[in-house]
């Protein structure tokens, strides 16, 4: 049986050529009931194998092999310290603790198993590992809430063969560490997806390796983008697809059309985050929403990327020198007032070979070697059969709704009563994310069936 858990992370990150870090919706096979699993103060461990992609092609057929011997050992250091696997995707694991020491033992005890097995040649799997301590919400047999993104955003910051913890798992587990390992303190770094900055530290194990690269984080290239205040809900396929597009060779400029309330800029951004590691020259947020002329365009791209006008030479002159040799993205950002300054762009890809754009805009530009990636809405239902309401939450337009609403009433959840009025709202709403997160805020004084009944009169939901 599958179930759909809200991760907004690299839960997980499935490998190297293609890492997940963004959207909420990941498919996991149920571990445990849902009367097994930990409440309260709840130490979560998100694992995933660095580079799987990689490992399979280099080993064929004996990966499943290889993959099932690292799930034993695993699945042994989980359960011989009081651990729950609340779900697993392919190569990644979620798992749940009462306690932060015994999560932090059972990650020492796993990469400890991990490094001491004999794996076929070449072939040995390097897992990164990410804890940390909240108190996210039961649902559906796992759990929700922004500690599990927070959690699982830590493990896809790590490298292969590294440990990471919250401030929480330190303050918690920090004396009860096992003997030998140490801590080391990574400071302070945003996460995507997430407003406030964690304080990372990395557990140091005898006999294993503990020198990494810098941790995969916002700070880790040049950017601007903004801290979110909500992780992204859904939208695990529009990633995928537009990140592999913008990834392709040849592929220069892609724009993601559709109409207002789509929620563009924001997968605009998440795309963004996710390609940080593919642009050493930095990712930058160019927010055009607040122009109409479209001789500004070059003027405001320069003063986002602190270009300073000198010599009386013409913006663009000078962001075009300023961008031939790097290797950077560029995210327009609302460009359907301004489509007259389309050919702009069209000059500047051609001038700077290491450049690509990401646009957002309700029109195409028209330009050669656009592409062309319309967002559609999120996902809904059907109308008339509802599914079980364990399984509501793998809608996204629903889970929407239930996220957005538990923010603004923490008490509220879905019941067998008011579901056919939060599945009916959000059919109403066409699944436009802008609309669901504004009518459910509404939550704070009315019940779902008083909104639709407010909204859209007396009609019988679904």
């Amino acid at each position: 049986m599958t179930t759909t858990l809200p991760s907004n992370t690299a839960f997980v990150l499935q490998n190297q050529s293609l890492p997940y870090y963004g959207g909420g919706e990941l498919r996991f096979r149920r571990g445990v009931s849902v009367a097994e699993l930990p409440v309260g103060t709840v130490t979560l461990l998100f694992t995933d194998i660095e580079g799987s992609t990689r490992l399979l092609q280099q080993l064929g057929d004996r990966y499943t092999d290889v993959l099932a011997q690292h799930d034993r050992l695993l699945r042994a250091a989980v359960d011989a310290h009081g651990g729950r696997v609340v779900d697993t995707q392919g190569d990644a694991f979620f798992v749940a603790f009462g306690r932060a020491a015994g999560a932090v033992t059972a990650a020492v005890a796993a990469q400890r198993a991990l490094a001491a097995h004999r794996w076929p040649d070449d072939a040995e799997p390097r897992v990164r590992m990410g804890l940390h301590t909240g108190e996210p919400t039961s649902s559906g047999g796992g759990y929700v809430g922004l500690d599990v993104h927070r959690g699982a955003r830590i493990c896809a910051a790590g490298h292969g063969g590294q440990v990471l913890l919250s401030d929480t798992v330190r303050a918690l587990a920090g004396r009860a560490l096992p003997e030998g390992v140490g801590l080391r303190d990574l400071g302070e770094h945003r996460l995507k997806d997430l407003q406030q900055p964690e304080h990372i530290f990395q557990l140091v194990i005898p006999d294993l390796r503990s020198e990494f690269p810098a941790i995969r984080t916002l700070e880790t290239h040049p950017n601007n983008l903004p801290a979110q205040a909500t992780p992204l809900i859904g939208r695990e396929r529009e990633i995928e697809a537009a990140r592999a597009l913008l990834l392709r060779e040849g592929v220069r400029l892609v724009t993601l059309t559709g109409p207002g309330g789509t929620g563009k800029t924001r997968l605009g951004l998440q795309l963004a985050a996710e390609l940080l590691d593919h642009f050493p020259d930095g990712v930058f947020f160019v927010g055009l929403a607040p122009i109409s002329d479209p001789s500004l365009v070059a003027s405001v791209i320069a003063q986002t990327l602190d270009i300073r006008e000198a010599g009386g030479r013409p913006a663009f002159e000078l962001l075009k020198d300023a961008l031939r040799d790097k290797r950077r993205l560029l995210v327009l950002d609302n460009f359907e007032q301004i489509l007259p300054a389309a050919p702009l762009v069209a000059e500047l890809l051609g001038a700077c070979p290491g450049l690509k754009v990401l646009v957002t805009s309700r029109a195409v530009l028209r330009l050669s070697g656009e592409h062309d990636f319309a967002v559609p809405p999120l996902l809904l239902p059907a109308q008339r059969l509802l599914p079980p309401l364990d399984q509501l939450t793998q809608y996204e337009a629903v889970r929407l709704f239930i996220e957005r609403a538990q923010a603004a009433k923490a008490d509220f959840a879905v019941t067998n009563e008011n579901a056919p009025a939060v599945a009916e709202i959000c059919h109403r709403l066409d699944g436009l994310p802008l609309a669901i997160e504004l009518a459910a805020v509404h939550i704070r004084l009315l019940s779902p069936p008083a909104i639709l009944a407010r909204a859209w009169g007396a009609g019988s939901p679904c």
